[in-house]
């Protein structure tokens, strides 16, 4: 099983580390997107890993998410061209299961990713009905003008419609090489999904999905494996040791994507050294 992972990553470089080596193999490659605002050099430890050279500044909520996520699928099957999967994953994550764990998932072939219908619970049709732009959201200066605009478009009811059917879920994935340059095709010949999702808030939980959901592509779908916990007043929360105790009662569960098989967990950070060592000892 030849697996190329495609990291985000603007922070917590020792813990990046950390994240590779537990993930390290013979078949693997890593390729890094480093945001383009990080000031911090990131040495890879390894010859099968890379930071690609394209850098994006990325925005919360903005397409230069989806820019960047698009880099890094580009580059991928550039320079890993045999892999069986590609799979998405922030450079704050790391595997809560064996390895066998995975690769006994991967067997079944399917694409990993959360995807429903729209509408979708936390994801209100608005993102997709009102014309939204790419800025700094979390310092926000209430004189930007294109926050302005926003503000006036809605006021107005300015609306626009969607020319393909939306589909949305969380933003990480493992999708099979088929489906990677299926996406990559699609994206290059039909340029309604740039063009509509430019101007979409949070694009990058919508994106891939309404590529893969207007695709036959959509029939062997599940849920992803990324586990990550929103239940909290600022989310995702920082993994501690009581998502611990819930993942060893928890192999399996249900949400609104369908039956999870988690095998990553989001989000950890430098300073999580000790409680990688215990989900090592008592989930591996």
């Amino acid at each position: 099983m030849k697996i190329c992972y495609l990291i985000l990553a603007h922070n917590n470089f020792r813990h990046l580390d950390r994240l590779i080596e537990s993930l390290a193999d013979a078949d693997s490659s890593f390729y890094i997107h480093i945001d383009k605002k990080v000031t911090e050099i990131y040495t890879p430890s390894r010859d099968n890993i890379q930071a690609i050279p394209d850098r994006i500044d990325i925005n919360w909520g903005g397409f230069n998410m989806i820019e960047a996520t698009l880099a890094l699928l580009n580059y991928g099957i550039a320079h890993s061209p045999d892999a069986d999967y590609y799979i998405l994953i922030s450079g704050v994550d790391y595997p809560i299961r064996s390895k066998k764990f995975l690769y006994g998932l991967l067997e079944e072939r399917k694409e990993y990713i959360d995807i429903a219908s729209v509408p979708v619970p936390y994801k209100p049709a608005e993102r997709y009905e009102y014309y939204y732009f790419d800025y700094d959201r979390r310092n926000l200066k209430y004189y930007n003008p294109k926050f302005l605009t926003e503000v006036l478009l809605k006021k107005f009811k300015i609306k626009r419609k969607a020319p393909f059917k939306i589909y949305a879920g969380t933003q990480w994935f493992a999708l099979t090489q088929g489906c990677i340059r299926y996406i990559l095709d699609i994206v290059n010949k039909d340029k309604r999904y740039i063009d509509f999702f430019r101007h979409t808030l949070i694009p990058d939980e919508a994106f891939f999905q309404t590529i893969i959901g207007n695709s036959s592509f959509y029939e062997n779908t599940v849920s992803s494996l990324t586990y990550t916990d929103w239940e909290v007043p600022v989310p995702p929360a920082t993994i501690e040791e009581r998502h611990v105790e819930f993942l060893k009662t928890h192999i399996e569960f249900n949400d609104e994507y369908g039956q999870r098989f988690p095998y990553f967990a989001r989000k950890f950070n430098d300073d999580s050294e000790k409680l990688l060592e215990k989900i090592e000892r008592e989930l591996w």
